[in-house]
């Protein structure tokens, strides 16, 4: 058969949000079906001259351009859907943007899709695309809880739409976070569990989840009187060092209110507490003096 890599079977690309893993996998893989074949093989096969090039990708060490992306694609015979795949998840992984990291997911979903139609997105970053996930998670457990979508939708605030509430409920008992006790459908203690190299796609999702209740509290502003919600700020000129004090402190208190509200008897309200701590000037003072040389 020799050292060529065919890639009708090893690892699937789709099944990956991390090129590094990906190129490691796919060197292991071949380097069972091969004696010859190595880091040192590939990158002969992908004209560079520095033997150690694709190990130092795979350890971090240095990123790829998208011509070197190309170069190791082909060498590797990733082509197709799958090579604009690889390529994309290379941009993925090394934007620092952002809103880039956010199209780029995108991108890779749709992908996947296309590669097969009926493959079903992860249910694990799912829950955190729309913000009424989690707070259908909870609703469940209110004391006047009605199992019905209809029940749902209309109780939340803002409201969604029944067949929005149906969905989520399904997504919500295939990741286990709601089941049946005793004929009654309740939240059940399971976690989150995000494996190594699907953080960052939870961290883009995260975001998503946030500016969500972000605003949904700007809404709360009018859509609750003043006794049913909480909204104050703060103006603070605090040291770089007591910025990090201030984020073990809010850390620290919401902790504390978890352990109250696992502790809270008969509970019968559904609350999104968001902490929002953020800069009002560029953070950093060096290019804070730049900016003072710029025309105005």
């Amino acid at each position: 058969m020799g050292a060529d890599v065919k890639k009708a079977s090893g690892p699937n690309i789709f099944n990956y949000y991390d090129y590094r893993k990906y190129l490691n996998d796919v060197v292991a893989y071949e380097r069972q079906r091969s004696s010859v074949f190595s880091h040192r093989y590939i990158v002969q096969k992908a004209g560079f001259k520095s033997p150690t090039a694709l190990k130092h990708v795979i350890d971090g060490k240095r990123n790829l351009s998208l011509e070197a992306a190309n170069r190791f694609a082909a060498a590797l015979k990733i082509e197709g859907i799958p090579r604009h795949y690889f390529l994309t998840l290379v941009l993925f992984n090394q934007s620092a943007s952002m809103a880039e990291q956010e199209k780029y997911l995108k991108e890779l979903l749709e992908l996947k899709r296309a590669e097969n139609p009926s493959r079903l997105d992860e249910d694990r970053f799912e829950v955190l695309s729309q913000w009424y996930h989690l707070a259908i998670r909870e609703i469940v457990g209110l004391p006047d809880f009605k199992n019905s979508a209809k029940w749902i939708a209309r109780v939340l605030c803002p409201h969604i739409t029944p067949f929005e509430a149906s969905q989520s409920l399904l997504l919500l008992k295939r990741l286990g976070l709601i089941k049946k006790i005793d004929g009654r459908i309740q939240p059940s203690e399971s976690i989150l569990a995000t494996e190594n190299q699907f953080q960052k796609v939870h961290s883009v999702k995260a975001v998503e989840f946030h500016r969500q209740m972000i605003q949904r509290g700007a809404e709360s502003i009018t859509r609750f009187l003043s006794d049913e919600r909480e909204i104050s700020g703060t103006v603070l000129r605090i040291s770089r060092q007591d910025v990090l004090n201030v984020k073990t402190l809010l850390r620290e208190l919401r902790k504390k209110l978890l352990a109250l509200a696992a502790n809270s008897h008969e509970a019968d309200q559904v609350y999104q507490l968001n902490f929002q701590f953020f800069p009002l000037v560029i953070p950093e003072r060096s290019k804070r003096l730049i900016a003072e040389q710029e025309d105005v």
